[in-house]
């Protein structure tokens, strides 16, 4: 892989200064612990022919969703190979998605074409309950396709985006890759023309990635993404913690083996990071595309007036709405470890959050969102690590051939407790020395919750035997110059 050192994100202190992350992901394979600095994760398998999934889950969105499925169909190198899903919950009165993709087909290339390639799941609208229904539905249309792709409703092909994923999702030289992030804009096309195969290509100067949640009250909170950071000087598809559901693309055994959760009814926030959990945890992991892999566009409107999915909601299921939503809250926090009070729906939990490849600890300190104590979240836009799995066996089961590597299983057994302490302690050391020792003055943490940190920490001390190296490993985490993390 060519020299990336150029690969930089700038992301704004709480103080408004800036702080500079710099990339390499020439190392992102390369685990943290020492341990284990052999282990990659495998390498991708591309069949000399392949064809695509497009999954789309629509709420009353006719004309936007027709329009997605016209350039997916019509900028594609071989549409021919793209099957498409479309769960379409629309009233009676609507326009759905496959009218108004035929009218753009039809008065392009005189009759719908590609119509037998799509399928519709049509549902009433009045009885949605949000979009982890409607994409649990959408991935029951997958075949046997080669790749899955998931994109929101109102969004935009670039020219020659099917080879373009592929190809993307091949540079990251891991068979477990999923691209994601939230596709910017469509002002970012280089041509607004929809006529057919017409040149439109991203003009972007960045890459849209994923590396900030929303600050948290409380442990019970679910983090979710506060929205799109820019790499900037992007060239290779970046390492990330995060999920988004606006763009998801990977080999279609991600969406049979870690399938969407049904029993999550009205889940809007938290249903990204239990997709990520889900997903993370059968081996899985997320890259954002490099600006040379952005070929998807997004309609972020802010039109006050847009259909929201609980807006026709009848008054009888709206009573119901706040209960099930508050179910499906703490059947999320029961997955993740997370304090809940109150109602939670149990039911068929093993099949739907089943991963065992890697911990939900070990995910939580990957994501940077403590279980514990709010003082220890963190945003994860430095320069990420792939995660040996712990049970490397269930994915050496998928892919026959492979093996993470017999001798070390153990070791990577052993080693999980240590990452997920040398994360945190990782965590402290980029936070201001005084505000890390009032947060530690306050955290209520046993003796055992603590020790794998400690025992971490008195390492340190010994290897840097002077109070001057100790201080600079302490460092604040913002800085008015801006700087890489951990530079000097």
């Amino acid at each position: 892989m060519p020299d990336d050192d150029g690969a930089y994100i700038l992301l704004k202190s709480p103080n408004g200064t800036f702080v500079r992350y710099n990339l390499d992901p020439t190392i992102q394979h390369t685990p943290l612990l020492v341990s284990q600095k052999d282990l990659r994760p495998p390498p991708p398998r591309i069949p000399p022919v392949f064809d695509i999934f497009l999954g789309v889950s629509a709420y009353r969105d006719g004309v936007r969703c027709g329009l997605t499925l016209f350039t997916a169909f019509s900028r594609a190198s071989h549409p021919d190979r793209l099957h498409v899903g479309v769960v379409d919950q629309v009233l009676p009165d609507d326009s759905t998605c496959l009218d108004e993709y035929c009218n753009l087909a039809t008065a392009h290339w005189g009759d719908c074409r590609y119509k037998s390639q799509i399928q519709i799941d049509s549902h009433d609208a009045l009885t949605s309950t949000g979009p982890t229904t409607a994409r649990y539905f959408q991935q029951k249309m997958i075949q046997n396709e080669t790749f899955c792709l998931q994109v929101d409703a109102h969004s935009q092909f670039l020219s020659n985006w099917d080879t373009v994923l592929v190809r993307e999702w091949t540079r990251t030289n891991n068979e477990m890759a999923v691209l994601t992030t939230y596709p910017t804009k469509f002002k970012r096309a280089s041509s607004s023309s929809l006529a057919g195969n017409r040149t439109s290509y991203y003009t972007g100067t960045y890459a849209p990635h994923l590396c900030t949640h929303m600050p948290r009250g409380s442990v019970s909170d679910l983090p979710y993404a506060t929205g799109i950071v820019h790499i900037h000087n992007s060239k290779w598809p970046q390492l990330s913690a995060y999920f988004g559901g606006g763009l998801a693309f990977s080999k279609c055994h991600a969406e049979k083996r870690a399938p969407v959760d049904k029993h999550t009814k009205w889940l809007f926030y938290g249903e990204e990071v239990l997709r990520a959990y889900v997903l993370w945890s059968n081996g899985y992991d997320f890259y954002s595309p490099s600006r040379q892999g952005t070929v998807v566009l997004h309609n972020w409107t802010t039109d006050a007036n847009r259909t929201l999915f609980w807006k026709d909601t009848p008054p009888d299921v709206l009573a119901r709405k706040a209960i099930q939503e508050e179910q499906s809250l703490n059947r999320v926090r029961a997955i993740l470890k997370l304090p809940f009070e109150g109602a939670v729906d149990f039911d068929e939990m093993q099949q739907f959050n089943r991963g065992s490849v890697r911990s939900v600890e070990q995910f939580l300190a990957f994501y940077g969102a403590s279980n514990t104590n709010v003082n220890f979240d963190g945003e994860r836009c430095h320069q990420l690590h792939w995660v040996p799995y712990v049970r490397p066996e269930i994915v050496q089961e998928l892919l026959h051939g492979w093996s993470q590597g017999a001798s070390s299983i153990s070791a990577v057994k052993k080693g999980g407790d240590g990452l997920v302490a040398q994360l945190k302690v990782q965590e402290l050391a980029r936070q201001p020395t005084q505000a890390k020792l009032q947060k530690l003055a306050n955290a209520a943490f046993s003796f055992y919750q603590v020790l794998p940190a400690m025992v971490v920490l008195a390492g340190f001390a010994l290897c840097c035997l002077s109070y001057h190296t100790r201080r600079h490993l302490l460092a604040p985490k913002y800085s008015p110059v801006p700087q890489s993390p951990g530079s000097k």
